[in-house]
């Protein structure tokens, strides 16, 4: 063959590889687009009525809180490991298809449920299994795309919107029928979120070596899990460290709110308005997600991130004085865009700082973090809470400031 004709074929296969490549990126957004909203959809329309659903068996407003802590205090333990396990094996989808399962099937269990304790049990087991998909759903997003924050600004646009779905649809179950119902509905569109993680053709990756054991899971000796000391170690060094724990301060006054709210809306303006302020919430976000993410990749992420601090000392404070609907929305939209600024510039954060064999545990130790600090927020917003609201909403100014504090240093 002519070396000229050899050229030109060789270019029109590289060009032939491309498209290629690209119609399967676009493929696996799609899918994996849709199975993350109906998997939204389906929380969107169940956690606002966890808390209700506590009062309504017989649980006081610390039981309420105790909610959020036995959840993240499982999800803190298991988001590490489940991280690392999604390096070493190479493979995000299994993991993001048990975490929906378990959220699937805890929802269903839950509806059958009349005792506090129990159900503070099952949100427990809840919160384990779950831990496996965070992780490896923020580093399958930081792989489809080049373009980090605009990858994170879609998705949490399509999140959102899921989200914001669930919420409006769940007010409308529990008016029209129950909140059991509102659990078994919220279960099957948790399992019809996973047939669309099914197309999803995964790129093969290099498997993480192991190290020195730092974190042992608990359960039999066959189900331990190795961390490596070392890949731990360079995460929480300098200007990394400083900003994991700068989330960690932002997820304690976030927790000690978002742990009783639905109470907090319930008994200010009544039950109907629970769904109501959360689908506000989501649309903000969602509707502010695309923009926000285009503006963290030609801004930085940095910069939006201590925006979305400053987002959160308004949002709390503006529910402490709101005593309208009218005002109370304003608020829910400022919430909502705080949101998506502070999960987009986070995770956009830590990705561009970590190496892609190292990535899900960098993005399982920013939820590990997140999740610690809805341990300590909702333990501390519950005991408030007990007091008075309106104190518990003042005092997240003092994480916030401090959370700032060490941004500003990172």
């Amino acid at each position: 063959m002519k070396p000229r004709k050899a050229a030109t074929l060789q270019g029109i296969n590289e060009k032939a590889r491309k498209v290629r490549k690209k119609s399967i990126t676009r493929r696996n957004i799609l899918f994996f687009a849709i199975a993350m909203f109906f998997a939204n959809l389906s929380w969107g329309i169940a956690f606002p009525y966890l808390t209700v659903y506590m009062k309504m068996i017989g649980g006081t407003v610390f039981l309420v809180g105790m909610l959020s802590v036995v959840f993240n205090v499982t999800s803190t333990v298991f988001q590490y490991p489940f991280g690392y396990l999604s390096d070493r094996v190479g493979k995000r989808k299994p993991f993001i298809a048990l975490g929906i399962l378990s959220s699937a099937t805890t929802y269903a269990i839950i509806a059958f449920i009349t005792t506090p304790l129990l159900l503070l049990g099952f949100r427990a087991m809840q919160g384990a299994l779950s831990a496996s998909m965070a992780p490896a759903h923020s580093a399958l997003i930081s792989e489809l795309s080049t373009k980090v924050g605009s990858a994170f600004g879609f998705f949490s646009f399509v999140e959102n919107m899921g989200y914001m779905a669930g919420n409006f649809l769940g007010s409308y179950i529990v008016k029209s029928m129950d909140v059991r119902s509102a659990f078994f509905i919220a279960s099957a569109f948790s399992l019809l979120s996973i047939l669309f993680l099914i197309p999803i053709k995964e790129r093969e990756r290099p498997r993480r070596r192991t190290g020195k054991l730092i974190i042992v899971q608990e359960g039999r000796e066959s189900e331990r899990a190795e961390l490596t000391k070392l890949a731990f170690k360079r995460l929480m060094r300098g200007k990394l460290g400083l900003f994991y724990l700068s989330v960690f301060l932002a997820m304690i006054a976030s927790g000690e709110v978002y742990s009783t709210v639905s109470v907090y809306f319930q008994e200010k303006f009544g039950e109907e308005f629970v769904g109501l302020f959360f689908g506000i919430d989501s649309l903000a976000a969602a509707l502010s997600s695309l923009a926000i993410g285009r503006l963290i990749d030609k801004y930085g992420e940095g910069l939006f991130y201590k925006i979305s601090i400053v987002g959160y000392i308004f949002t709390f404070l503006g529910y402490a004085w709101a005593n309208s609907v009218e005002l109370m929305t304003l608020v829910c939209v400022i919430s909502g865009i705080k949101w998506a600024m502070i999960i987009s510039s986070s995770s956009t954060y830590v990705a561009k700082r970590v190496p892609s064999t190292e990535r899900g545990q960098g993005m399982g130790l920013l939820n590990t973090m997140m999740s610690l600090g809805w341990v300590v927020g909702p333990l501390l917003g519950g005991y408030l809470a007990d007091i008075s609201f309106e104190l518990m909403l003042y005092s997240t100014a003092v994480p916030l400031i401090l959370a700032l504090i060490l941004v500003l240093k990172a």
